[in-house]
């Protein structure tokens, strides 16, 4: 063989492999394209139809997880945005009737058509508006900074006597004011793993309401309960009760029980003893009737011997 023969045989070797690598290049290429296309298409019955050419179900399995992170945090980033958009929107229509009412009073007082009785009325008024926009700002920045992480608590085996005394020493005043008596079972101070500040802040929370939403002269009763894992602490009062519907819902940022409407509150409360309770491993549980009764049970760590 000559060497213009092998020369020629050499080149068309040459074009039949470009040739074939340009087919190949082309056919992979369309086969790339309508995995993609299938992918963002959501097509299930992709995988099946593949599973004979491994490179591409290779391709097609990491190109459609890669589709599932960014779903997945776009379905995050959506959420997050609606939960902070709810946040901003729940925050102003609580925080719009007490700055109603700072408005209209001072304006009222700016007119200088009041006598000094109104006025004294008035300036009561905005201090209550004032004390509530104030309470509404210390729970919000609980609030917040326990959902971050920035708060830690530091539950320890303590006795939990104190606690709960401290806490009904908090609400004493406003309960003397409705006439209402707070009643303790006697029992055995039991060691409790727990914060005691931020367990107090809790006892109080829902002590508060419980004077908030009890009638003139009503009663409080106070139990405590040793089980071998958890002991329980259950305030009970004779108020307005908590529809069943409610129950679950009470514990949500910013939700108010349909009951407890006509009376003032911002929805945090609950929240944050829900926030405090899981913190130190605990947990709160509700048990009410319409017009009859509310107990808030709040279940704490026993000690560890």
């Amino acid at each position: 063989m000559d060497i213009l023969t092998i020369s020629i045989v050499a080149v068309l070797l040459v074009v039949a492999t470009i040739i074939a690598c340009i087919l190949y290049a082309h056919k992979t290429y369309s086969a790339v394209e309508n995995v993609l296309d299938r992918i963002l298409a959501r097509d299930e019955k992709l995988y099946m139809e593949i599973t004979g050419e491994k490179r591409i179900s290779k391709l097609a399995h990491k190109a459609s997880r890669i589709m599932d992170v960014y779903i997945s945090e776009a379905s995050q980033t959506r959420e997050e945005k609606e939960a902070i958009q709810g946040f901003i929107s729940d925050m102003s229509h609580q925080m719009k009737t007490p700055l109603a009412g700072i408005s209209m009073y001072t304006d009222l007082l700016l007119e200088g058509n009041t006598n000094s009785e109104e006025q004294q009325e008035f300036f009561a008024r905005i201090k209550h508006s004032t004390d509530s926009l104030q309470w509404m700002m210390d729970s919000l920045i609980k609030m917040s900074r326990l959902e971050v992480g920035a708060i830690q608590l530091l539950p320890v085996c303590q006795n939990i006597k104190q606690a709960l005394s401290d806490s009904i020493s908090s609400v004493l005043a406003a309960a003397s004011k409705k006439n209402i008596e707070i009643m303790v079972n006697d029992f055995e101070d039991v060691p409790l793993v727990h914060d005691k500040r931020w367990t107090q802040e809790a006892i109080v929370n829902i002590l508060e309401n419980a004077v908030k939403y009890s009638p003139e002269g009503g009663i409080i009763k106070i139990s405590v309960e040793s089980f071998p894992l958890h002991t329980k602490i259950v305030i009970t009062d004779y108020g307005i009760g908590i529809d069943k519907n409610d129950w679950h819902k009470i514990f949500k940022r910013f939700y108010r029980g349909r009951n407890a409407k006509s009376a003032e509150g911002a929805g945090l409360g609950l929240y944050l003893v829900t926030l405090i309770m899981e913190k130190q491993g605990g947990y709160v549980m509700v048990d009410s009737a319409v017009g009859e009764y509310t107990s808030f049970s709040m279940f704490l760590r026993n000690s560890v011997t």
